[in-house]
């Protein structure tokens, strides 16, 4: 299987195959920023998308292929950002109801809790938590894609960890 980098230099030289690739390993990480900055999920994947077509129309500026990762969650992070502005501007003098958070079959629904918990990180502990949880990337691998040392990385996802277990856990009533 190629790696990251791999793909992201097929994908700067043209190969449309290799950007697939990149949105197919990529996509639910993305969503899930969105999502954490966003809270509906069908808007998270209009931010999503919206983020890989930056990213493609951009990828040439790429300096590092290695930092893909890092860098479309950025996007989708601004991305989501800035569909929660022109949401909040539409919504001016309606009742801000989300029918879409009630749909049924939503894949995100059992992780609700967690996904908000990782919402509240800070940016550079959500990052590799996503990366690391819900992308399955190995520390060295986030390591190499930050530019972080492996150190940092460990050391950000047990603070972040930390963090969202005391969070997480129930106090007794």
């Amino acid at each position: 299987m190629p790696s990251t980098e791999e793909l992201v230099k097929a994908a700067q030289a043209g190969e449309v195959s290799a950007f697939a690739e990149l949105v197919r390993r990529y996509e639910r990480v993305a969503i899930i920023t969105a999502h954490a900055v966003l809270g509906d999920f069908h808007l998270a994947q209009d931010a999503a998308q919206e983020a890989f077509l930056h990213a493609h129309r951009k990828l040439h500026r790429l300096r590092r292929a290695a930092a893909f990762g890092p860098w479309l969650l950025r996007i989708a992070r601004r991305r989501a950002i800035r569909l929660q502005r022109t949401r909040r501007a539409e919504r001016t003098g309606t009742s801000g109801i989300d029918c879409a958070a009630n749909e049924a079959g939503d894949w995100m629904e059992p992780y609700g809790e967690v996904a908000r918990e990782i919402a509240r990180l800070p940016e550079h502990e959500r990052i590799v938590v996503v990366m690391r949880y819900v992308d399955g990337r190995s520390i060295n691998e986030i390591a190499d894609a930050t530019g972080r040392p492996v150190g940092t990385i460990s050391k950000q996802l047990s603070r972040a960890i930390e963090r969202m277990r005391g969070r997480l856990v129930e106090t007794p009533s």
